[in-house]
């Protein structure tokens, strides 16, 4: 359904993590890249994501945590 949605997004990752017990409870991770804040901010307004958060979201999630990451910040040097 994802797929659906005709932003431009790319490297679209969901899965279960490696290690539950780092987890505090959470159970399952979406992740995808925009090119642009403003296809995000497309994304996030359209309705079949609106859908997607209706059928899946909670109730049914008991919990989320939803951030985003601007990723044009300079590269650490850690």
């Amino acid at each position: 359904m994802i797929a659906a949605i005709p932003v431009p997004k790319h490297d679209v990752r969901v899965g279960a993590p490696i290690n539950p017990t780092t987890t505090r409870g959470y159970d399952i991770m979406l992740s995808m890249k925009f090119d642009k804040i403003e296809d995000f901010k497309a994304y996030l307004a359209h309705p079949k994501h609106i859908e997607l958060l209706r059928r899946y979201g909670p109730p049914l999630l008991r919990d989320m945590i939803s951030y985003q990451i601007d990723g044009t910040a300079p590269t650490s040097k850690l």
